[in-house]
């Protein structure tokens, strides 16, 4: 994208995460990081975590530490939950300008930072923000300051790296480590430059690491001894290959296959073209003369690496987004020809039609369906105003930010009022009710205790709320549990009808307006 479009391009995706920013959490981790970061916010303890009263052993600090700061600066708001995250991400754009940019020109590094902040999975991501953004950035900034200290080393350029990396250790344990030593390591082992292995400064970089993680590692071992720090350095990560961490699924190594090519639209064929374009030159003649192995070093010994992990969600792949746009941004002047350009403007309508048309009849509304055609139209003159060598990426980016406002504009407000904790635990904040007069009957969900603003009580049975039900009490439940309540004699004096579905999983069912009732589950607020 040419330089003088850059400004506007960043604007324009600040809107949109801006956008994002205000909807609600999502169940089930971000809302329970929610929780715990209001909890600390409140004066809970910083180095010893509990969710519930119990004790948490499970991601690392850096969000909730973040999440709580910001809590405590501009007060408890769902865009003050996602700010920091959306700030570490704005600054991972940066970074992979500046990493692409070091080995392959300015243009490689604006088309790759404006790929990766307009990508499916970047605008996913700053939506439902969990450890993975922080991570992502991390690991990122991480690359590419090791990178620019391999070029010209510094100490300044050192210790930034070694940040990094413990912010990526921070963020979701050892793979904010294995991810840039991975890519960096590749890269030194390809070009042979083995004399940087004796360079004396690197010895700081475990120092640095070491210090920055030693408040949580503290934590750990005060709350759960030395199994606790094993969890974090061994069990959570490298423990899921071996098989000693009891999360596991019956997902095969070819499972992140597929998810690279929806998580990198609208620009898959460039990422495509750019990893096959590097693996032809690591195996020809020409592999001692290319610039860098960094991006395709970390992209694929880490792709393996999650690969042979017996737990596997789509998020996972996240780390590595970065290095798949900056492959991307490279194959940018082999897609220039007749033949790929109608390709690539193919698969670009068909993602605007495609979306747009499912989000639209989804959520019908006339309102917005003109705004779609506005934006199509648009996007069409913006594409046909620039120069055909600029076409290839302006044409793509605006029908992501279409897309992307259409999402977090129309979409997502439609879609998250059926989070039904999310729905009661503001009801409960707003109506003031109290901790000992609230109780949850047969159902879950961490959003409660994010939006009632304190950890939620409950009951394995209606004999358990019964006990205690005295006038102006609360309880939260399903169809079953109003039953059961009914069937005892306990009829409540005010009655809050609500409909949940797990948002995060999606079906066609649900996605039907004639079909979405079958779908749904009905929950209700009981006032007694």
């Amino acid at each position: 994208m040419p330089s003088n479009s850059t400004v506007p391009a960043i604007a324009a995706l600040c809107v949109i995460y801006a956008c994002g920013s205000v909807l609600d959490v999502m169940e089930v981790d971000a809302a329970q990081y929610a929780a715990m970061a209001r909890e600390l916010a409140g004066g809970g303890d910083r180095l010893q975590f509990h969710f519930r009263g119990a004790d948490y052993l499970d991601k690392p600090p850096l969000l909730f530490w973040t999440s709580a700061l910001s809590f405590k600066l501009f007060g408890v708001h769902n865009w003050s939950y996602k700010l920091p995250s959306i700030l570490a991400a704005l600054f991972g754009l940066f970074a992979t300008y500046r990493l692409a940019r070091l080995f392959h020109g300015a243009e490689v590094g604006r088309t790759a930072a404006l790929m990766l902040g307009s990508s499916l999975a970047m605008v996913l991501m700053v939506n439902d923000v969990r450890c993975d953004t922080l991570l992502m950035a991390s690991v990122i900034t991480a690359i590419w300051l090791g990178a620019e200290y391999l070029q010209r080393p510094r100490w300044s350029v050192l210790i930034g790296a070694s940040v990094a990396l413990a912010a990526g250790m921070l963020a979701k344990g050892p793979m904010g480590l294995v991810a840039p030593l991975l890519a960096l390591g590749g890269h030194v082992a390809l070009t042979r430059r083995w004399a940087v292995l004796r360079d004396a400064r690197l010895l700081s970089v475990p120092v640095i690491v070491g210090l920055l993680l030693l408040p949580m590692c503290i934590g750990l071992y005060t709350q759960f001894g030395a199994h606790g720090l094993r969890f974090y350095f061994w069990e959570q990560s490298f423990g899921r290959i071996t098989g000693e961490n009891q999360w596991k699924d019956d997902s095969t190594a070819l499972y992140f296959t597929h998810e690279v090519l929806w998580q990198t639209l609208p620009w898959t064929l460039f990422v495509l073209v750019g990893v096959y374009r590097d693996l032809r030159r690591l195996f020809g003649p020409s592999r001692r003369t290319q610039p860098e192995w960094i991006v395709l070093s970390g992209l694929l010994l880490v792709f393996i690496a999650l690969s042979l992990s017996q737990f596997k969600l789509p998020h996972y792949l996240y780390v590595i987004h970065p290095l798949f746009c900056i492959q991307g941004a490279k194959a940018v002047p082999q897609l220039s020809a007749r033949g790929w350009r109608i390709a690539q403007f193919t698969l670009v309508g068909l993602l605007f039609f495609g979306g747009a048309g499912l989000m639209l009849w989804s959520f019908p509304d006339r309102t917005w369906t003109i705004a779609a055609l506005a934006i199509a139209a648009g996007v069409a003159l913006v594409t046909w105003r620039a120069p055909v060598a600029d076409r290839m990426i302006t044409g793509p980016f605006s029908v992501m930010v279409g897309l992307a406002l259409l999402l977090n504009l129309h979409f997502y407000p439609n879609l998250l009022p059926y989070q039904a904790s999310a729905v009661a635990g503001k009801w409960i904040r707003a109506h003031q009710v109290t901790t000992d007069r609230f109780t949850v009957l047969h159902i879950g969900g961490t959003a409660l205790d994010h939006y009632a603003g304190h950890p939620v009580r409950y009951a394995s049975s209606p004999q358990q709320v019964t006990d205690g039900l005295v006038p102006g009490a609360v309880v939260f439940t399903n169809e079953r549990g109003r039953r059961e309540l009914l069937d005892l004699g306990f009829s409540p004096v005010e009655e809050v009808d609500l409909l949940n579905y797990q948002v995060q999983l999606l079906s066609l069912d649900f996605l039907d307006p004639s079909t979405r009732s079958a779908q749904v589950e009905a929950r209700y607020i009981l006032v007694f």
